[in-house]
Parts: C-alpha cells; structure tokens; sequence
C-alpha cells in the first residue's frame, strides 16, 4: 500500500467514526428514554378527567427521581463529553420541592386501565 492511500484509509477511518453518533452508557441511556418520557407527559394536557388521570399517572411513572438521577450523572460524567452534550438539554429542576407531597399525589394516582 502506497502512503497516499494510506492516509486516504485513515481519513475516511476517521470521517466515519466522526459521523457516528456516540454510544453512551446503559445508565446515562436509560435516563434519557426516561427523561424524554417525562418531558413528553409533562406537555400533555387533559381533555378530560380520564385523560387528565392518564397523564397524571405517566408523569408519577416517568418524572420522580430525575432532578436528582441528572444532577448524579452530571457529576459522575463531568469529563465525558458526548454524556455531557446529551444531558445538557435537560432542566435541572422539574420536580416539585415537596417531595412528600409528589409522594402523596403520586400515590393516589391509578394505572390506566389499558395497562393493568
């Protein structure tokens, strides 16, 4: 193999791991199917009690926990760039500051009948 096309194989090696998107971790994945989730159900809004109920209940599922889950993986990937690109998006804080209240509403939600 002549050097030209030496060169020529490492940039077009270089170009398509460039185009690549990351792979992240399992747990940095996990929270952003989770979060997104969230963010979703966070924008819905009831037409109607039921749908209200609905949406309450996925909120409860998707939502609790993720102030803190972002701040901890923010902190455990500080130096991996591609994690902090993807976290970067999110707001720190989503939840409410009474926790014992998201608790209580939380715990008096009820799964959708077409889950159950």
């Amino acid at each position: 193999m002549k050097p030209r096309d030496l060169v020529k194989l490492l940039l077009l090696a270089s170009l398509t791991s460039w185009a690549r998107p990351p792979v992240l971790q399992k747990e940095v994945q996990t929270f952003l199917e989770r979060r997104e989730s969230c963010d979703h159900w966070r924008g819905e809004h009831g037409y109607d009690k039921e749908r209200q109920k609905d949406i309450d209940w996925a909120i409860c599922q998707s939502c609790v926990g993720t102030d803190a889950e972002l701040a901890r993986l923010k902190r455990k990937y500080q130096r991996t760039a591609p994690v902090m690109e993807a976290l970067a998006p999110f707001e720190p804080r989503i939840e409410p500051a009474d926790k014992a209240a998201t608790a209580r509403f939380c715990k008096s939600t009820r799964r959708p009948a077409a889950e159950k």
